[in-house]
């Protein structure tokens, strides 16, 4: 009898042991479900960060001090914050030697060797992991 005991005691922590070890692994799955999910959205956000800074890079300066003008950019910073908070960085590569993981290269250019010069689009990373390398310009050596 104790024989069979011991064997129903084994059972039921071995079933309990199985039990934790769902829990654990559907506990992951759920959060890299949000985290794939999280990250479609975020790439599809990509082109308007892009078009929200090329328009300020190219603001008139009659406008730079427009109430309308100045919502908008709160806004767009508004929003990169809220996206930061989700685990969204942009990479800031500027000066960095060439990686071909944080850097597209398009062209080079005078300036050191091999060095990012120039950052004609922003590179972002989620969560640590590079999502879109930065569009860059290089020194050529000249």
């Amino acid at each position: 009898m104790s024989d069979e005991i011991a064997k129903l005691k084994d059972m039921a922590a071995r079933a309990q042991a199985d039990l934790q070890n769902a829990k654990i692994r559907m506990e992951k799955e759920a959060k890299e479900m949000r985290t794939f999910a999280m990250l479609g959205l975020i790439e599809k956000l990509l082109p308007t960060i892009d078009n929200f800074q090329r328009a300020f890079d190219h603001l008139p300066e009659e406008l730079a001090e427009h109430d309308w003008v100045k919502g908008l950019q709160a806004t767009e910073q508004q929003l990169m914050t809220d996206l930061s908070t989700v685990g969204l960085q942009k990479l800031d590569v500027l000066g960095e030697a060439i990686n071909s993981e944080r850097h597209e290269v398009l062209q080079a250019a005078p300036g050191e060797h091999d060095t990012v010069v120039q950052v004609l689009e922003e590179g972002y990373a989620f969560n640590g992991r590079v999502i879109r390398p930065a569009k860059v310009i290089v020194g050529n050596g000249e």
